[in-house]
Order: structure tokens, then sequence, then C-alpha cells
């Protein structure tokens, strides 16, 4: 089969987990022999290049500014900015020279922020079937988080619709969409998108999610508790809940260490505002060796998060983690025995588990191998074939060879 994987960004050019995920689904694909190709963006030029098998095209972006370079627009600029993406990008004529010479059996599209609107009407114009994963809000909101002002939007606000009216407009034309937990469509429903259109979730995956080494469960207490937080720096991931949580915990044997980048000036105010506390800030780091250094992780997310990749992979290293209830984590975390979860924006009840945890280091636990069966990298390849096997036989019945 040949697959078309379509999202913002491809690592290495990594901002959150949804690039890691689609990336451990192509090479999945690639493992299970489907020729794979994907198109992102790049903050420079055109280039195409060949990773693990997978053909990576990464087209220049063509707004006004490479929204991933960690600098300050005013107001006026990003509303320029999302102005702009609302219309059909100049990059389309590359983008249908590629579906031209690739020729694919199906196209998966993800995050489209930066694509423009044109993107799916082009891919219907071709008759192709097209299956869509929710990552973020991007459909909806301009911020794709509808979440403004630290709370979450009950409705659309007026920018957002307008903003968004063509992508959202555009999403009638999606033969599939895919969920990577059941409150994105479910979410995506209540502001009335998606009504009729087949769904279904597919979990993001783990390699090596059922090795033997995670599984031991006698790890010796530490004497100091290594915790961790993982992520972007903004106050929506619900970092100033955490740190004000470990304020109230209080001194003991215990350390913070926090993985991630921020606003320059939010990361200095925060750092200045808690020099009291035992913090390590790393800035960004792989994940992997971060994880196997923790005895613990928080994910405090305040915003309703699609699903953190972190909390899967914590559960991949058999880390106890605290998480807060916000947005799909309560799907994963009540299939891992060791997750606690606890009310997003309750620093006092946070506080608490943290001090239970400081005064007694929580044990590894041994995860439920049929739980964890649900985020390897097969189950997660064969749900995605399945997906495009049915979006094929539903957008052409008479075609029975979808390999």
């Amino acid at each position: 089969m040949k697959i078309l994987l379509i999202n913002t960004l491809y690592p290495p050019s990594t901002v959150g987990g949804a690039e890691r995920s689609l990336e451990v689904l192509a090479k999945g694909l690639v493992d299970a022999n489907c020729d794979v190709s994907v198109i992102c963006l790049s903050g420079t030029g055109d280039a195409t290049e060949v990773r693990e098998g997978v053909t990576v095209h990464r087209l220049a972006h063509a707004n006004r500014y490479w929204p991933f370079d960690g600098q300050r627009r005013r107001a006026v600029e990003r509303l320029r900015w999302h102005g702009n993406d609302a219309m059909t990008s100049p990059r389309q004529c590359r983008i249908e020279q590629i579906l031209a010479e690739f020729d694919p059996d199906i196209v998966h599209t993800n995050n489209l922020t930066g694509f423009g609107s044109g993107l799916i009407p082009l891919i219907n114009k071709y008759r192709l079937p097209l299956v869509h994963t929710l990552r973020d809000f991007s459909l909806i909101c301009s911020r794709a988080s509808i979440f403004k002002n630290l709370q979450d939007c009950e409705t659309r606000c007026l920018s957002c619709r307008v903003l968004t009216a063509s992508k959202s407009a555009s999403a009638t034309g999606i033969d599939m969409v895919v969920g990577n937990s059941a409150y994105m469509v479910d979410r995506h429903r209540d502001f009335g998108l998606f009504q009729n259109t087949p769904s279904r979730v597919i979990f993001n995956a783990v390699p090596g999610i059922l090795d033997e080494r995670p599984f031991v469960a006698d790890i010796a207490s530490p004497a100091e508790l290594t915790i961790g937080f993982a992520g972007a720096i903004k106050p929506e991931k619900g970092i100033e809940v955490l740190l004000e949580a470990l304020r109230i915990a209080g001194p003991g044997p215990w350390k913070l260490q926090i993985a991630g980048k921020g606003d320059d000036e939010y990361v200095s105010t925060l750092r200045n505002s808690y020099a009291d506390l035992p913090i390590e800030w790393l800035g960004f780091v792989p994940i992997q060796p971060f994880l196997e250094g923790l005895d613990l992780m928080v994910i405090p997310s305040i915003w309703p998060e699609p699903m953190p990749r972190t909390l899967i992979e914590a559960m991949a290293m058999r880390l106890p983690v605290l998480v807060s209830d916000a947005g799909g984590s309560p799907e994963v975390a009540t299939m891992y025995s060791g997750a606690q979860l606890y009310e997003r924006r309750d620093i006092d009840g946070l506080a608490t588990l943290l001090k239970t945890a400081i005064a007694e280091p929580p044990a590894r636990p041994v995860a439920d191998r049929d739980a964890l069966e649900t985020f390897t990298v097969e189950r997660l390849t064969a749900n995605y074939l399945q997906a495009y096997g049915d979006t094929i036989a539903m957008k052409h019945p008479r075609k029975t060879d979808h390999a």
C-alpha cells in the first residue's frame, strides 16, 4: 500500500508529541512493507530526504513567519498569519506535484497548521481516500487548543469561527476521522464537526513497550526522589500548578527536573520565582534517557490535552505518574496501575499526592500486559492499516485489493 502522511512537522523538527507519534507510525508502516511518504513544513527551504525508509518532503512555509522559531509576535502579526493560513497555500502546487508523482492509495492527514485551507479539497479533487487523525484542535480553533485565558472554550469565539471557517468547512471532505483519544472525537462533534463521519479511536504507540527490562519492580527506594516534568513550558501545561504544589509539599529529599522549552521571558520569571526550590532546568533533551533518570512523573496539564504522549512513554518505563484529569488523559491513566489521577488545577490535591510520594517513594508497578499491547507499534500499525482499508473500501467499493 502506498501511504502519504501529512503533518505540520516531522522529526527531527519536533515541537511536541504529535511529531514523535507520527514518526512511530511511519516506521511501523514501513516495517509492514508499505511505501510511505511524508509531506511536512520547514522553516528553511524545500528538501527531500529518506529517513529510515520514509521519504520526507519538507516544504518551505509560505506564510509571514515561521511560527516555531520561539520568537514572540505582536497580536496584529499573529492575526495576519492566521488570516493567511485560512486561505489556500501558495505551496499547493508543489503538494499537487507530489500527489501526482507518488500516486498514493490513501492520504492520511494530521496536524495541518500552516498548510492553508485548500489541502483537503485538493485531496478530494483527486478522489483519494482520506483519513484524518485529530491530534490538535486546529480545524475549529485558531490557537489549536479550544482554550483561552487559561479556561476551556465552551463556545467558539468570533475570531476562531472566522479564521477557521474554511478549514471547518473542508473537514466535510474527510472520509474517516481518527482520535488519539475518544475525547478528541467527542469534543469536535460537540462543536458540530464530523457528525456523520465514520470514526474510531487509535491510541499512540511507544516502541519497545513490551520489553522485559522495564518489568523489573524491585528497584530500591531512592534516597532522593527525582520528579520529572516534560513538555512545553507554558501556563496551560500546568507548570505553575506543579511548582506551587511542590512549594506546599515543602522541603525534603526530592528534586524536580524540567525537560522542555518555553518563552524565554516566561521561563526566566519562573526560575526567579521558584529559585528556592531544588529544580534543574534541562531545556530540550531526548525523552528516553530523561525518563530513565526519574522516580516519578507529573503531567499537570490544565488545558484539555488530546492525549499526552509522555503518559504512554512513562507507562512504557513502568514509571509512577501523577496526571491531571484534563482532556483525554484519563482514558490511558485508568489502564495503568502506576497512574494516579487528580483534578486539574487542584494544587492542594497534587501537593498531597507529592507529600505522600516524597515520604514513601512509590514502587515501580508491573503494568498489565494486555493494556500494554494496546500501545505497541504492531497494534498501532494494524489498526491504521485496517482504517486505511476500510476507508478505501468506502471510497472505492469496487476495489478489493488494498495492498
